[in-house]
């Protein structure tokens, strides 16, 4: 016989119950407010130890919000630059270098084979990095406000020119239950360095 102390008590089983239940879904609702679409490819015959200098070529801005490509590429920076896993060109020789280079300002992303060497050899880099910002926008609902950002980011390889990391993230705005509960604001600061840290996050394994 069972000692009375140790009878199952039918209330507090289903309270257990409904919390077990009760907790995971919640924690799925909430995770809605922070919601990002993440894709990633890395070529998986490359060798990234063979890369230790990286030039990072300021981010495209094809958004309406003014001024994100600069503040996008000054997060990027710093935040890979935080993981000391490569030696980074300063901005300013970045800047410089496509400066002294008619025309290639405003088509850095659709540099040839040819000219990424030209830069890798003149940068002295194994690696650089392109980037742009397809969305950066405020979006409202109600009372709250949150922060959307569309980022994208790749590696190409200066001996052949091919790509050997992208990486894109897109953000997007508190769930219905986030909504309800009237969390999940986000400045543009914060969903921007959101979203980079994931796209380095996926390059610095």
């Amino acid at each position: 016989m069972i000692p009375q102390s140790m009878n199952p008590n039918p209330t507090r089983m289903k309270t257990t119950i409904r919390l077990a239940v009760f907790m995971p879904l919640a924690a799925l609702l909430l995770s809605g407010c922070a919601a990002a679409r993440h894709t990633t490819y890395i070529d998986p015959q490359f060798d990234f130890g063979s890369i230790e200098r990286v030039a990072v070529i300021p981010f495209e801005n094809l958004s309406s919000d003014q001024g994100s490509g600069k503040y996008v590429t000054r997060l990027f920076f710093t935040e890979l630059l935080a993981q000391k896993v490569f030696d980074l060109v300063e901005p300013g020789e970045v800047s410089a270098y496509i400066a002294s280079h008619q025309g290639m300002s405003d088509k850095t992303a659709e540099l040839s084979i040819e000219q990424i060497k030209d830069m890798a050899k003149s940068l002295n880099v194994q690696g650089i990095i392109f980037g742009s910002v397809g969305e950066s926008s405020e979006l409202r609902s109600g009372n709250m406000s949150t922060h959307v950002v569309s980022i994208d980011a790749r590696m190409v390889n200066t001996e052949t020119g091919s790509t050997v990391w992208s990486s894109s993230v897109n953000t997007s705005g508190p769930g219905v239950f986030a909504r309800l509960m009237g969390i999940g604001e986000k400045t543009r600061g914060n969903a921007s360095r959101g979203a980079v840290q994931k796209l380095i996050g996926s390059l610095v394994r």
